[in-house]
């Protein structure tokens, strides 16, 4: 997807899937009815209730985690589908990012010694949403190359 959302469907989409998509649901603000404002807020679920949406649950970019009531939102500038590494919210890219690298560690743990085709796709998606600079970073051994399949995008390297 990565790109333009258009409102709590969409965000909802992007959570229901986040395994199948990566990434996540980020705004480059929130306005609340009460006048509050929350910069980059990342979404981390819409309740829905007899296919009406009914709150919603963000993290703020001090690490806050606020739900409120759908009416409770004024104004959402700028909601995008991102990766991981491109996630403006600090606290939630470190914390999304060691969970993401915490699975692909088990995966390649459970999968040594076969690299099969599908694994391999599963694999470059998530080296894909945390960048491959997070990869070398925290040392992270896959067991194939990725130099190959690389693509610079925003000074970042991606799988």
């Amino acid at each position: 997807m990565n790109g333009m959302l258009h409102g709590l469907k969409d965000i909802h989409m992007v959570i229901a899937n986040s395994r199948k998509l990566g990434g996540a649901a980020e705004a480059e603000s929130i306005t609340l009815a009460s006048g509050e404002t929350y910069m980059n807020p990342v979404f981390t679920n819409v309740d829905l209730s007899q296919g009406k949406y009914i709150s919603f649950s963000f993290i703020a970019e001090n690490g806050e985690n606020v739900t409120a009531h759908v009416d409770q939102i004024g104004v959402m500038r700028g909601l995008r589908h991102k990766l991981i590494c491109q996630l403006k919210n600090v606290s939630v890219r470190e914390m999304m990012t060691e969970e993401t690298l915490r699975y692909l560690r088990k995966l390649c743990e459970v999968n040594e010694g076969f690299v099969t085709n599908s694994f391999k796709k599963e694999a470059l998606k998530i080296v894909r949403d945390v960048s491959v600079d997070e990869i070398e970073k925290r040392d992270v051994v896959l067991p194939f190359t990725v130099e190959n399949n690389l693509v610079l995008i925003d000074k970042r390297r991606y799988a």
